[in-house]
């Protein structure tokens, strides 16, 4: 599921945390979760690369555990998109990431799109908010 490597036909994802690859993270047991995506896009490709995660989010909506999702655009001529993703489980993050569907849909990003992720969970901070 990890590729270091930009292959120009789909985009490529990488460890926002090189300590804990993806394929660790999906498979921890802790409840709901939320998949950070930070995607840097080639320049001009914004809109064509909202318009390609429209299609996953399509997709992962359908899928059982998925809670809900948002994408984040930077301000002015940044090349930086944020989704994020609300999943009941890792496990259910898995079965929709391992899916075929799944595959074929990443293949379509344009060329040079670049992903890091890493799976969160809320942490209660006294005084400031709850998990």
């Amino acid at each position: 599921m990890t590729s270091d490597a930009r292959d120009p036909a789909s985009i490529a994802f990488a460890e926002l945390d090189p300590g804990q690859d993806f394929a660790t993270q999906v498979g921890l047991d802790g409840g709901p979760c939320t998949l950070l995506d930070i995607l840097v896009v080639p320049p001009g490709a914004q809109d064509e690369v909202i318009e390609h995660w429209r299609l996953h989010a399509e997709y992962m909506m359908t899928r059982p555990g998925c809670i809900g999702a948002q994408m984040h655009r930077a301000l002015g001529d940044g090349r930086t998109l944020v989704n994020l993703a609300v999943w009941e489980s890792p496990s259910a993050l898995l079965a929709a990431v391992t899916a075929p569907e799944f595959a074929a849909i990443a293949s379509d990003y344009p060329p040079g799109t670049y992903c890091t992720r890493q799976l969160l969970s809320k942490e209660a901070v006294e005084g400031i908010c709850v998990a």
